[in-house]
């Protein structure tokens, strides 16, 4: 008697279990409702950790980890999945953004070390390199590679403006010099090697090639060369990011130059809500000079087209950026740059604002941009206008981007390490000149693939 008693007692809390289970099972809606619930949020995380679903209970604490950042349980409970993946790469950079992190205790600390000596993980020397390879293919549709003026026409060279008219003739078309529309394609590689320096700080170097062909148009294919440095140092609620690069551009039927620059941006974090980027940099092009005459004292005796094309640019920006939720951003930007060309008139300032919106959707992430410019010219180009140049740009762009997978679920079984991104973008851009040869109007549209081989893993 008593035995069917205590079966009909477990028979009983069983089926209360399972059903009070049933109505307590929350839903993937019910967190796209109610994303910033910390208690609803950690109740998805473990029951997704149950039923096995290791990279949604993954998402879900990085998420909450960002959303709290002085809440250490979540930046623990989160280390302790990814030892259980035995992610080595994902664990140290856990492990260095937590030990940096001023809201993490010295309490906090002791526990990590005890997690990681139970895991055995301080066994093993860190690893302080970091080496991956990336691989791109991509084709775009230019609805005027030439550059066309809105009104089909081109300023004559013998239109000296001195009378006040400039001398007009109707665009040439040349299948390899001058096209409207036409396609070109870029298939690149490019070797990344890191070294991490300490836990807040980490130095990279990259070197990269692109060959970039057209479909109809012969002038202007070319093949990149390109190298950089970067460092990266991470200082309370600041992100510095100092670096300098090298490229050489060699192309088809038109002037070899080399560029060569440095910059420094820094990302300053207010709060969970804002953070602010600002930007500055220089870049020197030096466009190859070709063999020409000189007088018996060697000196050069005219000036070759190569060098006219040489110029300085200097750029900086201003960002606020606006974490609207965990899913969609905002942002602002101010920009000015100033461009110091050989020829007097090639010189301008650009002064403009930009304005986007990102949002994170289950097949990857949209962006919308629209940016408008002002280009103040320093001289006037008499042969061209009598007018001091004044030129007004709207460009606006849709981007998606995002994991192959995220799309096409049935490539897991060969893209694993969902390490095979895709790209797709429209850009639009609309010059308007107070002179009428610089108005232009351009489209374009990309689709591109990108594979990363990482080493470390």
């Amino acid at each position: 008697m008593k035995l069917l008693f205590r079966l009909s007692l477990l028979l009983l809390v069983c089926f209360f279990f399972q059903t009070n289970l049933a109505f307590s099972k929350i839903t993937y809606k019910e967190i796209l409702d109610n994303p910033t619930d910390l208690e609803l949020n950690l109740n998805y995380a473990k029951q997704q950790e149950n039923a096995g679903n290791v990279k949604s209970t993954i998402a879900t604490l990085e998420r909450l980890s960002m959303l709290y950042p002085k809440n250490t349980d979540i930046k623990l409970y989160l280390l302790s999945i990814l030892l259980k993946m035995d992610s080595k790469v994902k664990v140290d950079f856990m492990v260095k953004t937590m030990l940096d992190d001023p809201n993490t205790t010295d309490e906090t600390k002791k526990l990590i070390a005890e997690l990681l000596l139970d895991e055995g993980i301080e066994k093993e020397e860190t690893k302080k390199w970091i080496a991956y390879m990336d691989f791109n293919i991509s084709q775009t549709e230019d609805s005027n590679v030439s550059s066309l003026t809105k009104s089909g026409k081109r300023a004559l060279a013998n239109g000296d403006g001195s009378d006040g008219e400039t001398n007009y003739g109707q665009n040439e078309k040349d299948d390899e010099l001058t096209l409207d529309y036409d396609k070109s394609y870029v298939r690149g590689t490019s070797i990344t090697l890191g070294r991490i320096l300490d836990p807040s700080s980490s130095l990279f170097m990259n070197l990269g090639t692109n060959i970039n062909t057209n479909n109809k148009k012969k002038k202007g294919e070319s093949d990149v060369h390109s190298g950089s440095i970067s460092y990266f140092k991470a200082f309370k609620k600041h992100y510095f990011s100092p670096y300098i690069y090298y490229n050489k551009l060699n192309y088809a039927r038109q002037e070899d130059y080399q560029s060569r620059g440095l910059g420094f941006n820094n990302t300053y974090l207010i709060n969970n809500k804002f953070n602010l980027n600002y930007a500055f940099s220089f870049s020197d092009s030096r466009y190859h000079s070709r063999p020409s005459p000189t007088n018996s004292e060697g000196t050069q005796l005219f000036v070759d087209a190569g060098d006219l094309n040489n110029n300085e640019v200097y750029s900086s920006s201003i960002r606020l950026n606006y974490n609207l939720s965990n899913k969609t951003q905002i942002s602002t930007k101010l920009i000015y740059n100033d461009t110091q060309h050989a020829k007097n008139y090639g010189s301008f300032d650009t002064s403009g604002a930009n304005l986007s919106i990102s949002r994170i959707l289950p097949f990857g992430t949209i962006t919308a941009s629209a940016t408008h410019t002002t280009d103040v010219y320093d001289a006037k180009k008499v042969k061209i206008s009598p007018r001091d140049r004044e030129d007004t740009t709207f460009v606006t762009s849709l981007s998606l981007r995002g994991d192959i997978n995220q799309i096409f679920p049935i490539l897991r079984k060969i893209n694993k390490d969902n390490n095979i991104y895709y790209t797709l973008s429209f850009r639009e851009s609309n010059v308007n000149s107070n002179v009428e040869t610089y108005e232009v109007k351009r489209s374009f549209k990309t689709i591109g693939l990108s594979k990363r081989v990482n080493f470390n893993d």
